[in-house]
């Protein structure tokens, strides 16, 4: 029997506040098995444990905050965003770094978990504190709210309108005057250079869909996106070296009266630089 929204939410914060706590006897009756899927590989009941509350090996620890949710109410999928705060024991640095994973559950345990942490930042070590997540005060009533069908088509055109490069004509139609890109306010027009930029340096770049989940209660969208082509200009920290490249981001958008007006993304950079090498 599948899940419901409710529970898979649920579940979820049980299992961060039992990995926040190093609780390796509370996850296992939450994994649906011993060993789950994490990034396309298995992992035990105790190394997903340390994943979480012991991420650059055991001179770390690391608590992990919940800031945002959404559930698709009609799958098994739940996308949340963590802010999680490290401290390397040997240098007393503390730093904070954003992820997002995208959660699978079956049977009221989880399945499956694939995430994208923002590696600059882990890297960087100089963020002493993530701002979170504010849900916007003038969120819809529920009569004019978008439902997850709608969600999901408008997405779909979003992402079409990328891949043909008519934002400049169309992204009025998708986004708010002013938007939110991971703490930055933009204005449309400064928000499309963020992508036309990678389209310029990565020849016939092209913004797939791999996973697609829309929140109707909340009003968001989440994404993982995989992105192909070849690179030919310097992009990302890394030159190109005529080899073709596939990464992923992952990415939750706020929508307000039906448009876009936050955006907060994590993509594999660390994966497209190892390509370049």
């Amino acid at each position: 029997m599948p899940s419901s929204k409710k529970d898979n939410e649920e579940i979820f914060r049980k299992i961060i506040d039992n990995c926040n706590a190093g609780n390796e006897a509370g996850l296992e009756v939450l994994l649906h098995m011993t060993c789950i899927g994490v990034n396309g590989e298995d992992c035990f009941t105790g190394d997903f444990a340390h994943r979480l509350n012991r991420p650059l090996g055991p001179n770390s620890t690391n608590a992990v905050k919940i800031d945002t949710i959404l559930v698709d109410g009609n799958s098994s999928h739940l996308v949340a965003r963590l802010i999680n705060r490290t401290t390397l024991l040997d240098s007393g640095t503390v730093f904070e770094y954003a992820e997002i994973v995208f959660a699978d559950f079956m049977n009221d345990s989880l399945l499956g978990w694939r995430s994208l942490r923002d590696e600059d930042a882990i890297l960087s070590r100089e963020h002493s504190s993530i701002p979170t997540i504010t849900p916007p005060r003038d969120v819809a009533p529920p009569s004019s709210k978008v439902s997850v069908q709608e969600m999901k088509s408008f997405y779909q055109e979003y992402i079409k309108s990328i891949n043909e490069k008519t934002m400049t004509r169309d992204f009025a139609q998708f986004c708010q005057p002013e938007l939110i890109h991971n703490d930055r306010k933009l204005s449309i027009a400064e928000y499309i250079p963020l992508i036309s930029e990678s389209q310029d340096a990565i020849d016939d770049l092209y913004f797939d869909i791999d996973m697609l989940i829309a929140d109707e209660e909340t009003q968001q969208i989440a994404a993982r996106l995989e992105f192909t082509g070849t690179p030919i200009k310097e992009w990302g920290g890394a030159k190109p070296n005529g080899n073709k490249v596939e990464f992923h981001e992952h990415v939750i958008y706020q929508l307000v009266s039906g448009k876009i007006l936050r955006v907060s993304s994590v993509i594999e950079l660390d994966v497209y630089r190892k390509q370049m090498r």
